[in-house]
């Protein structure tokens, strides 16, 4: 897969899952939340080890493979 197709997956896997969890709204003691966004921030500066880690973690995760 090239860069900018894991860039494009990795953003739609970021959508679902800040969508999940963010759903009652930002709240510093939401931990995950406060990881996604952590790593959503990574992922924006092109950290393509974060990049793999969302496809590779987070993908399956939204397939509901496992939560």
């Amino acid at each position: 897969m090239n860069d900018n197709t894991k860039i494009e997956v990795a953003r739609e896997v970021m959508n679902a899952m800040i969508g999940r969890y963010g759903q009652n709204g930002y709240d510093k003691s939401n931990e995950t939340l406060m990881i996604l966004l952590e790593d959503e921030k990574e992922m924006n500066n092109f950290n393509f080890a974060v990049i793999d880690k969302i496809i590779n973690v987070y993908g399956p995760m939204v397939n509901g493979d496992k939560k």
